[in-house]
C-alpha cells in the first residue's frame, strides 16, 4: 500500500431518466466530473450547454472542487441544460 492512497468514491449521475455511476475524487473539478458524465452518456449535441445540479436543483459551479461543492460519496447529481450557458 502506498502513502498516496486515493480517496476516490462513486456518485450517480442522472440524465434523461437514466442513472450511471461515476468515480470521482475530492480534489477533482466539477467541470471534469461534468465532462466525464457527458462522455459516459455519449452526448454529442450541444454538450457545452449542460451543467451538473444537486437533487435539490442547485447548479454546481464548474470551477469548484468536488469537495467544496459538497459532493459526498453516494450523491446523486443531475445532468441537464444550464440556464446560464443556454442564455
Amino acid at each position: 500500500m502506498t502513502a498516496t492512497a486515493t480517496k476516490q468514491f462513486e456518485i450517480s449521475i442522472v440524465y434523461n431518466g437514466v442513472t450511471k455511476p461515476i468515480t470521482v475524487n475530492p480534489e477533482q473539478a466539477v467541470q471534469a466530473v461534468r465532462e466525464h458524465a457527458i462522455h459516459a452518456f455519449g452526448i454529442t449535441q450541444n454538450p457545452h450547454l449542460l451543467s451538473l445540479f444537486t437533487d435539490q436543483g442547485a447548479e454546481l459551479a464548474d470551477t469548484a472542487s468536488v469537495e467544496s461543492a459538497g459532493i459526498a460519496p453516494g450523491a446523486t447529481l443531475l445532468l441537464r441544460p444550464s440556464a446560464v450557458r443556454a442564455g
